[in-house]
């Protein structure tokens, strides 16, 4: 997109006019006449009770509610401890009003409970996870959700997709408390697929408790989803549409209707986004006297089409005052169609060339899935005493198809040997059925026990062959093909306890699972059976020293067990001296982690982080060990890796109509192991600034700026260049606040490109890879009928862990 295209889209966005709107500002403070901080205001419309606007009290204790419109509206003021502020009848017109000093006075009984609808910042933190709300965030219109993860505070996406919190990978996505169905490359190209329009939040939990999987050394992001809440029927609309190098676009709804004894919701999304991946390579091989003996120089292009069709459905039926019978289910399609161009020289020590190598591929991709969720929840009391029981079932299929012509040329442009030709057929089913209970019961003296059992069983049986030729019919290359079959039973018990005091409070648990598994190569008549049962624990104490400071600590101990198609064996091919493929003997990395956390006025966490991991699972570009100047890209086990993080997430309040939030995370990782005939023990300290700047703006207009940045690192085996992303947003609130329309820009400057090095025993490989992080995105979402339908429950399904570890691995 050019810039004389840009300037037209924000003309006409800027078209959009309000009528005249006021302001409403004011303090509040306690008896002693000290501000309180971080107090809800809220502003309703007086006739429709419904919400106007909202915001929070900065450090002085004052507040600003802008672009109010002519009309009669209450005001409310809620803080945890104090007794709720209110005042009515404030009217509008054509001047700003002043609320004056309000005081909140301290509350002597004990806090009911209080539901308030209203504007949440867009970055939360909590003593035991960072929260973003991705809905309120101008940048997360036209985007996907792997766009909005990967310049979400403390978390980095590399240049192979790989999710990682604070530094750490092996994380764990799920949406809405349920564990995804892929890994690896599906899981990114789903991700990539998914349209950020429909989420609301993301939770970033870098230190989970014991009532979580123990699945996952670097902790959990849960996607979840929007869902309206209220009796009665309302739904929205939301299209995109973005323009990089070439078009993204998307749709959908989602519906929902509640009333006393059911409340359902539908939803239905589609998406489509064409784009691009450049990898660069230079490759070298070496002698035994680091001379260099051989080397590749590579350029591989690769243009990707997707389209995603994805279609969710839940229901509550209310059975009796303290029972909820529940069914959910999700179906979806993602299609493929990649088309890959490479152009290759290989070269001799002194890079003359030998000869040239131009490989042209047309693939497709296909994926299918289909998950069922019932859930039963009994309420014992009005206490808390409950159980819930999940019973689900997850089905995945896929069918790729490879197809590759390669051409050898003389330097002269003669040929250099005969054309090669290779094909494949792909088919992969993954069956996951798990079976879950949970109970929970209240104790005196704010104490709470909780425990649960899971049973799952898992079938992944995958069949790839391939077929090769260069003169002649086409024959099965039985090096290459293979059927792996998978078969995984996990049997989990945990229990928790939970304690509060007037200024303390803990947690403890302790987890149990019993891990069953066998793994057969059909083809290589070879089969591997392993069972062990380990136990996770996990501590958690919270100390308030006053109202300014909160100090807490966290220690656990978790697991990452090799996803299903991390040990599948099938060769998925670049060209032909460059593969992925998965490795059938890895074993499961163990982490103990540690975190202390200190909390200043409710708002700035500062946390110090430090996990030792063994057998860990690590994404390496290596030599082959069996083929000469061929590169597979894997995943291998290494020794130990020694991870230490500080991390700072600070949201400011620099005036009225301009708010901030910074979070910076430094960290040091050090890997230690022996793969591909190479020591390893290397480490860099390394840090990511990220800052998110929101500005409120005459006229009922929002904007949103904001800028990352991730210093060099190491990964394992490879040193990351430095790279950093600008983007900029802007919004507005139309038809009567139904609608809203977003237009925004993300990496203006193009630099969020991945450049690396990695270095082996006689093998050194240079890469850099472009691809479409810049694009401008325009986006509208309008919202009908009753907005307080109360929603349908969000709920973790029994199959969490399993379903993440199903896919392709990138």
């Amino acid at each position: 997109m050019n810039f004389r295209s840009l300037s037209v889209l924000v003309g006409i966005f800027f078209l959009f006019q309000s009528t005249y709107a006021a302001n409403i500002t004011g303090t509040v403070k306690d008896k002693e006449g000290k501000a309180v901080v971080s107090a809800t205001v809220i502003l309703l419309n007086a006739a429709e009770k419904t919400l106007a606007k909202t915001t929070l009290t900065d450090e002085s204790g004052s507040f600003v509610l802008e672009g109010i419109k002519e009309g009669n509206y209450n005001l409310k003021i809620t803080m945890l401890g104090y007794q709720e502020f209110g005042k009515d009848g404030i009217e509008i017109n054509s001047t700003d009003v002043d609320a004056g000093a309000i005081v909140l006075s301290l509350k002597s009984t004990k806090l009911k409970e209080v539901t308030v609808r209203s504007k949440k910042p867009l970055i939360e933190v909590y003593a035991d996870k960072l929260v973003v709300n991705v809905e309120n965030s101008i940048m997360s219109a036209g985007s996907s959700v792997m766009d909005v993860l990967s310049t979400s505070p403390t978390v980095s996406v590399d240049n192979n997709d790989n999710i990682s919190i604070k530094g750490k990978q092996g994380v764990n996505v799920m949406i809405d408390g349920k564990r995804m169905v892929l890994s690896g490359t599906d899981l990114a190209n789903m991700l990539k697929s998914t349209p950020a329009d429909n989420i609301s939040q993301i939770e970033v939990i870098s230190n989970p408790g014991a009532k979580y999987d123990a699945e996952g050394t670097g902790g959990i992001i849960n996607i979840i989803r929007k869902k309206n809440k209220s009796t009665g029927f309302n739904g929205s609309f939301n299209t995109s549409y973005a323009q990089g190098v070439y078009p993204k676009a998307g749709i959908g709804f989602n519906i929902n209707y509640g009333s006393k004894k059911i409340r359902t919701y539908v939803s239905y999304n589609y998406g489509y986004r064409a784009f691009f991946n450049r990898l660069k390579l230079d490759r070298k091989f070496f002698d035994n006297q680091d001379a260099v003996q051989f080397s590749y120089l590579q350029d591989n292009f690769m243009k990707m089409g997707y389209q995603s069709h994805t279609g969710t459905f839940g229901l509550d039926y209310v059975l009796s005052d303290k029972t909820i019978l529940g069914v959910a289910g999700t179906a979806g399609t993602t299609g493929f169609s990649p088309n890959a161009y490479n152009t290759s020289s290989a070269r001799n020590g002194n890079d003359d060339v030998l000869y040239y190598f131009n490989t042209e591929g047309h693939h497709r991709q296909d994926y299918y899935n289909y998950s069922a969720n019932l859930n039963l929840r009994h309420n014992f009391d009005d206490k808390g005493k409950q159980l819930s029981v999940d019973a689900d079932y997850a089905r995945y299929w896929n069918q790729s198809n490879q197809n590759f012509e390669t051409v050898y040329l003389n330097p002269d442009g003669t040929n250099y040997q005969p054309n090669y030709y290779m094909k494949s057929d792909l088919v992969g089913i993954t069956q996951i059925q798990s079976v879950k209970a949970d109970y929970a019961l209240p104790l005196k003296a704010k104490a709470k026990f909780e425990a649960g059992a899971k049973a799952s069983y898992v079938t992944s049986d995958n069949e790839p062959l391939f077929y090769e030729k260069t003169l002649g019919d086409y024959k099965l290359d039985v090096k290459r093909s293979n059927h792996f079959v998978y078969k995984e039973n996990i049997n989990a018990a945990y229990v928790n306890y939970n304690k509060h005091w007037d200024k303390w409070s803990t947690q403890i648990g302790l987890r149990m699972e019993n891990t069953n598994v066998s793994a057969e190569q059909i083809t290589l008549d070879s089969l591997y059976k392993w069972s062990y049962t380990q136990l996770f624990p996990s501590v958690a104490v919270q100390r308030t020293l006053n109202e300014k400071h909160i100090l807490g600590l966290t220690l656990s101990r978790r697991i990452q067990r090799p996803n299903y198609q991390q040990l599948n064996p099938f060769k998925f091919f670049i060209d032909n001296t460059t593969y992925r493929e998965g490795y059938p003997y890895l074993r499961p990395a163990l982490t103990y982690a540690v975190e202390a956390q200190h909390i200043f006025k409710k708002r700035f966490s500062t946390t110090f982080s430090y996990s030792i991991t063994t057998d860990n699972i690590t994404q390496v570009i290596q030599p082959s060990e069996t083929e000469d100047s061929v590169t597979v890209q894997t995943n291998k086990n290494l020794t130990t890796v020694n991870s230490y993080s500080l991390t700072a997430a600070y949201p400011f309040q620099i005036n009225k109509w301009w708010s901030n939030v910074s979070t910076v995370s430094l960290y040091y990782i050090h890997y230690a192991g022996f793969i591909a005939n190479t020591n390893l023990s290397n480490g860099t300290p390394a840090y990511t600034l990220h800052a998110i700047n929101n500005f409120t703006l005459p006229k009922g207009f929002g904007a949103e700026l904001s800028f990352w940045y991730q210093s060099k690192q190491v990964y394992g085996f490879m040193d990351l260049k430095a790279q950093w992303m600008l983007n900029a947003g802007i919004q507005k609130q139309i038809l009567k606040g139904n609608g809203t329309i977003k237009l925004n820009a993300r990496d203006i400057f193009w630099t969020g490109l991945p450049r690396a090095v990695s270095t082996y025993t006689g093998y050194i490989e240079d890469f850099t890879v472009q691809r479409e992080s810049r694009q401008v995105s325009l986006a509208f979402v309008y919202r009908f009928g009753n907005k307080n339908v109360s929603s349908v429950r969000r709920r973790k399904s029994g199959a969490e862990d399993e379903k993440s570890r199903v896919g392709g691995e990138g």
